[in-house]
């Protein structure tokens, strides 16, 4: 036996090995599911949706970068064989587990794949201490963009930063001489209209592009101002090019087709990525920052006191034994169940209201509702003294993880309407307080106002969603609604008063209807 088979031999019968293989082995097949889709076709669709869709996340991804970023600290593996921090270890473990058997117990996936973060870090603090998760802390906090946006705060800025984009590119299309008007979220020039959906929005691109920024940052060992800076200017640099980006599509005869729309969107991040790149180059001009080959460790001692071969064994051990609890968690316990659905449809309601012989139904635009979702609606065009009031009722679906009704869009009955003045105000006095528009889209002028009914707030209704309160015990009461009433002004946009009384009179009669509507059902039971 040669000295070479001689170590192989005694590698595998390492216990330290062994305890390695089943701590990896649980990890995976507890965390596999959450990072990776579920077939290997949808991870292109999955890339696709990293890069345009605003409320998707991609787990493949990241998860493979978080690796290069792990990869890139190889040199600080020694730390791993420290004497470790077994409270702070401890604590974290039993914190990552209760987030793990939560988002298990409201069918959370995104609570889950959140504890990677937490199950990551305390695996660092157990195996190295502090000194080891200092190293390794960018890697750990860098899954976070494995997670969806919250769908909360990201339907209260998605609809002004399309209309902002709108307003951006059309001037820079008419800088160019390309004759554009800008109404709203529609673009039109005399050979068509070009219209701004939450794809092109840029958010996306902004996400996308800071987290670009981040693998530059750590590339070039940026730190303190310069870092701050750049991490400042990525969401300036994403919505300027995301603009020039909503320009070429327009300009663009061919942007309809599936492929070159999705390759004008790539070809522009990694304009924004150049752009960042030289904002880089000239901050270390202006701040004369030290080139990385010349500082000195950034991640604290390269090395320390090393722990005994059978000691690593029993903290690989423990990990596995972590994993092996969120194994039976999965497996033992009981999801929270509840219905869903109404007594009485928006539809049937505002029918039975405004007289379904003296209302139509509004055939949806889906394309404007975007990713605004309801557990169920209704939009009908009434007659209320003389004039038309447009109606619209919504219940909120508040189990729903990737979506929301809560966006600054229920203003809008249509798309391409620009805002002509706004305010708020109370419908009636002691009436709640609303949302007052007028709205313009060419020669037709519209009041609007609308509001959320029993909604928590922004605050406390992101809390809500991202602790999945909803679906839990602690589910609310009611449904929230989503309120619009909407008629036409006079030419001008005159005929305010008789538009406002109108509005009034039809939500007199629809007021008493919704005291105790939509009401959350009850639990039917615990069970798997």
């Amino acid at each position: 036996m040669n000295v070479k088979e001689g170590g192989w031999i005694a590698m595998l019968r390492s216990p330290l090995l062994w305890a390695g293989l089943l701590a990896a082995a649980l990890a995976a097949y507890v965390y596999y599911p959450l990072f990776l889709p579920p077939e290997h076709t949808t991870i292109t669709s999955q890339s696709e949706e990293f890069f345009f869709e605003a409320n998707e996340a991609a787990g493949a991804p990241v998860l493979m970068l978080s690796a290069w970023l792990f990869y890139r600290r190889s040199h600080y593996f020694d730390l791993l064989r420290g004497r470790g921090d077994l409270l702070s270890a401890s604590a974290l473990f039993a914190l990552t587990v209760g987030l793990y058997a939560w988002g298990t117990y409201t069918d959370a996936d995104d609570l889950r794949l959140a504890s990677s973060m937490g199950f990551v870090a305390a695996g660092l603090l157990l195996l190295g201490g502090r000194e080891a998760f200092r190293a390794y802390w960018v890697p750990v906090v860098f899954l976070a963009f494995a997670l969806p946006l919250s769908p909360i705060l990201l339907s209260a800025v998605m609809f002004p930063i399309q209309l902002a984009t709108s307003a951006y590119a059309g001037v820079v299309l008419n800088g160019m001489g390309v004759q554009s008007f800008v109404q709203g979220d529609q673009i039109l020039r005399p050979e068509n209209t070009f219209i701004v959906i939450e794809t092109c929005s840029g958010v996306r691109t902004i996400v996308t592009l800071t987290m670009l920024t981040v693998l530059l940052i750590d590339l070039f060992e940026r730190r303190g101002t310069h870092a701050l800076l750049l991490m400042i200017l990525a969401p300036l640099v994403a919505f300027f090019t995301n603009g020039l980006r909503v320009v070429t599509l327009v300009v663009n005869p061919h942007s309809s087709i599936h492929s070159i729309h999705n390759l004008q969107g790539i070809g522009m991040l990694l304009v924004g990525l150049t752009i960042i790149y030289l904002l880089d180059a000239l901050l270390e001009r202006l701040l004369g920052s030290r080139d990385a080959d010349t500082e000195e460790g950034d991640y604290g001692v390269a090395s320390t006191e090393s722990s005994s071969s059978m000691n690593r064994t029993l903290k690989l051990l423990g990990i596995a034994g972590v994993l092996g609890v969120m194994v039976m968690v999965n497996s033992l316990l009981p999801r929270w169940e509840y219905r869903r659905g109404v007594s009485e449809t928006p539809d049937q309601m505002v029918a039975r209201v405004f007289g379904e012989e003296n209302s139509a139904k509004v055939a949806p635009d889906y394309q404007f509702m975007g990713s605004v979702r309801y557990l169920a609606w209704s939009r009908r065009r009434a007659e209320v003294d003389g004039a038309v009031v447009d109606v619209f009722l919504g219940i909120g679906d508040e189990q729903q993880r990737e979506h929301t009704m809560l966006s600054k869009r229920l203003a809008w009955p249509d798309s391409g309407y620009a805002v002509v003045d706004e305010s708020w105000a109370p419908l009636e006095p002691g009436g709640p307080e609303v949302r007052r528009m007028v709205l313009r889209r060419g020669a037709r002028s519209i009041l609007s106002y609308s509001w959320f009914d029993r909604n928590e707030g922004l605050g406390s209704e992101w809390f809500r969603h991202a602790a999945a309160l909803d679906r839990s015990f602690l589910v609310r009461p009611e449904h929230k609604l989503a309120l619009r009433f909407s008629t036409a002004l006079g030419p001008g946009g005159s005929r305010v008063e008789a538009a406002e009384a109108r509005l009034r009179r039809a939500w007199s009669r629809l007021q008493p209807e919704l005291d105790g509507y939509a009401p959350t059902e009850l639990l039917l039971s615990v069970g798997e």
